[in-house]
């Protein structure tokens, strides 16, 4: 079964980015080690993009049923974007950040892994299943490195005891892209709903946490744009926001209400 190749996948994919973060730290100005600290991380992220097509082609259907399966696919978005943006802003945290976000998540599907059949319900036979699923999580990638960006900032600022506004910046870069691509999954969300149940909201507590989640980001917007100055309190709410956001996702299954949510994992 190709899920339990999955720890083999995780040594190599820590092995390459690890070997690339201790290249990006040697702070040596050699042009062959340079371009391994990029490419590196790359040959990561593909190796684990090819262990998702594998257990496609296995499971014929998409890997995107379980909570393990989904933390896969968010696995290689945070990867790939906190690459993306290191490229841009050569932000050696950032970097070993999203390495360690990345590695974590797969470690807890080592950990914890779902097997589970290749049969879905009739409810996700549905032509909105994938790009519902896969918005949502490229979205959670794209807010995650934002939360990894303001969290270098808030260490910046304590560090210099000035405002960060750089890492602020760059942050709330990445939240607008972020929050359009969450606003596109509930609404993408909502049409799959009337579509399989004949509504398109019912209030169910993830449905509720995902709209809360919404409207904390949709807050950060506002602050960002109306009150520039407030950017300490922008900081807090960035958090508190991503924070929200893992409970959407990760945290409703333990929550009383969330026994009863139709959208908890199985």
């Amino acid at each position: 079964m190709i899920w339990k190749l999955l720890h083999i996948v995780f040594i190599l994919f820590v092995f390459f980015w690890l070997t690339g973060s201790i290249l990006l730290f040697l702070k040596r100005d050699n042009r062959i080690l340079k371009k391994l600290v990029v490419f590196l991380p790359l040959t990561a992220n593909v190796l684990l993009m090819i262990f998702i097509g594998l257990l496609w082609s296995e499971l014929e259907r998409p890997p995107l049923k379980t909570m393990a399966e989904t933390r896969l696919w968010y696995s290689v978005f945070v990867s790939l974007i906190t690459w993306v943006v290191f490229l841009q802003t050569k932000s050696k945290a950032l970097y070993l950040l999203g390495f360690i976000m990345s590695s974590v998540f797969l470690l807890v599907d080592i950990l914890n892994p779902e097997y589970q059949t290749k049969n879905l319900m009739p409810a996700l036979q549905s032509p909105w299943f994938i790009p519902h699923v896969v918005i949502y999580m490229i979205s959670y990638a794209v807010l995650a490195a934002a939360c990894l960006t303001v969290m270098i900032g808030f260490a910046n600022t304590i560090k210099r005891k000035s405002i960060d506004t750089q890492s602020i910046n760059l942050s709330m870069n990445l939240v607008y892209p972020g929050f359009a691509l969450l606003s596109l999954g509930m609404m993408m969300g909502a049409v799959w709903a009337k579509i399989a149940w004949g509504d398109y909201w019912s209030w169910d507590p993830k449905e509720t946490w995902a709209l809360l989640t919404w409207i904390f980001y949709l807050i950060c917007i506002h602050l960002h744009h109306s009150f520039p100055k407030k950017q300490k309190l922008l900081m807090l709410l960035l958090g508190l926001s991503f924070i929200v956001l893992i409970i959407t996702w990760l945290g409703i299954r333990y929550f009383p209400t969330g026994l009863n949510s139709i959208h908890v994992y199985g």
